[in-house]
């Protein structure tokens, strides 16, 4: 092929010239070759990707972990991704509509790259392949449980101050074996054990083992034995006085640190992930976020504002009200 592209151009521009017009379209060539195939760059082996299979069901449940590119498929609806991570969306289209465009088109490919944080929504395919991506983008490097599948998360909107704990282990079935009980079905079961609602941990535990979810219930020394927990793909519900977690200083859905109402009380919490530096926990709050309408949600229009709340580690533990605490395992 060389030799005739040279015989070709030899023609017109004899001697030596033929080299110059020569190397000019290889050069060219070679670029459009790399705008049609983009190679794609390593990230820094601190920045996670959220895309291997930890669990023992594929397809289930996910944790990040170091991972420069992300494969959509048809069956992914929900994913969580770092600044910086990329998804294959192939074979596309891809638009985002009327939602933010947090992230960006590399080159001529269907790769993606998070560029900033925040949630959007990602319509991918045409025709009957056609369907909607839920997008979460960390606003700090982190590591987190998930399932692409299905949305998981549950709020006790609706179903009464101290349901907490019943929102939790709905969550958890549907985390740990894809079926959805609603939050008021878990009540109804457990019942009322005490006269203000409350719930204790046995409860949770009769409640779980009643929906075949494995768990366990270990204690918590410190920070690092809850980031076992998540190292393992696996998630923890904690008791904790909500009062001691710091309001969020801005609008809750904009500003995700912290938490997003004024109660002080006894309050479960479901922890999937943490960021990198150990300053926070990320956390599934299933408080809603006013009694009335629950209508306040992030720039998807779709998600609560209970999910993705980033806690503070030291307020965390300083808010426990117990060091035990409930580890579910995929079943």
């Amino acid at each position: 092929m060389k030799d005739k592209l040279f015989a070709f151009f030899q023609k017109y521009f004899p001697g030596r010239r033929a080299y110059i017009p020569l190397l000019g379209a290889t050069s060219l060539l070679a670029a459009i070759f790399f705008l049609v195939f983009p190679s794609e760059p390593l990230l820094p082996l601190h920045v996670t990707g959220g895309g291997a299979v930890v669990s023992v069901r594929p397809g289930a449940t996910r944790a990040t972990t170091t991972r420069p590119a992300v494969a959509a498929t048809l069956s992914s609806r929900f994913m969580t991704l770092n600044v910086g991570d990329s998804v294959n969306l192939t074979p596309g289209p891809v638009s985002f509509g009327k939602y933010p465009a947090i992230l960006t088109r590399m080159a001529l490919s269907w790769r993606y790259r998070a560029r900033v944080p925040g949630h959007t929504v990602l319509t991918v395919g045409a025709g009957k392949k056609k369907h909607q991506i839920f997008v979460f983008v960390s606003p700090m490097p982190s590591k987190q449980v998930n399932r692409e599948d299905i949305e998981w998360y549950k709020t006790q909107f609706g179903t009464g101050a101290a349901n907490c704990g019943p929102a939790l282990v709905a969550m958890s079935i549907l985390w740990a074996r894809g079926i959805d009980f609603s939050v008021q079905d878990i009540r109804d079961e457990i019942g009322y054990p005490y006269d203000d609602g409350a719930v204790s941990f046995d409860n949770l535990s009769d409640s779980l083992r009643r929906h075949k979810v494995s768990f366990t219930s270990p204690t918590l020394a410190g920070p690092r034995d809850l980031q076992e927990i998540l190292n393992r793909g696996h998630i923890a519900l904690l008791l904790i006085q909500s009062g001691g977690i710091s309001r969020t200083k801005d609008d809750p859905a904009g500003d995700i640190v912290g938490r997003y109402y004024d109660d002080d009380e006894g309050h479960y919490i479901l922890v999937k992930g943490y960021s990198l530096d150990g300053r926070y926990f990320v956390v599934y709050d299933p408080y809603p976020v006013d009694w009335e309408t629950n209508g306040l949600r992030y720039e998807d229009d779709h998600s609560m504002i209970g999910k993705n709340r980033y806690y503070l580690t030291s307020e965390i533990f300083a808010a426990l009200k117990t060091t035990m605490v409930i580890e579910i395992s995929p079943s």
